[in-house]
């Protein structure tokens, strides 16, 4: 059965708040480790197909649709920028720690108005159909969006897309040496 976006969105959403979770409750380095490294690739990917098929859609049946996807694509910068550096460091490296919880801050703050403002207002503005067929390019998207993040790659598509399939081969190699765990996504 095909999801709809809202539905797809907020899956993540629940996902990244638990492996945060899961991050903050692990005393074991090398599973936190794992959980930060799974945590990147979650946040890298879904930025990514909210900027691909949500944002595109809020500029089409909102008003005032363009303000909306410039001010999120501007929240998600800022949190690419954090996650570039997170990419590049150890959960052992002094300032980690901070600059997770920094990130996880303007991430959350990002996932509370998307829920409770434009989530909300978006599933009353278009039709069912419409709302499952986003989501089914939303789950496409997913497969070939990049799995790191890359703050200076464009945010709007169609350079998206061929920026994040560009990337997407080296990511996926630099996945190859790293360890995740697991999402749960199976069980939504």
């Amino acid at each position: 059965m095909t999801k709809d976006i809202v539905s797809e969105i907020i899956d993540d959403h629940k996902i990244i708040r638990n492996l945060a979770q899961r991050y903050e409750n692990e005393n074991n380095t090398d599973e936190r480790q794992k959980i930060a490294n799974t945590v990147i690739r979650e946040i890298a990917v879904h930025s990514a197909c909210e900027e691909i098929n949500l944002y595109p859609a809020f500029e089409r049946h909102f008003t005032n649709g363009k303000e909306i996807a410039d001010h999120s694509r501007e929240e998600h910068l800022q949190v690419k920028k954090d996650l570039y550096k997170l990419d590049s460091m150890k959960v052992t490296d002094n300032g980690y720690h901070e600059l997770f919880g920094k990130m996880l801050k303007e991430l959350v703050h990002h996932i509370d108005e998307e829920e409770s403002d434009f989530l909300p207002k978006f599933k009353e503005t278009i039709s069912q159909n419409e709302l499952e067929s986003l989501g089914a390019s939303f789950a496409k998207t997913r497969v070939t969006a990049p799995t790191h993040p890359h703050p200076s790659a464009p945010d709007k598509p169609p350079a998206e897309s061929l920026a994040g399939m560009t990337a997407l081969p080296l990511d996926k190699t630099r996945d190859a040496v790293r360890d995740f765990v697991d999402t749960g996504r199976d069980k939504l």
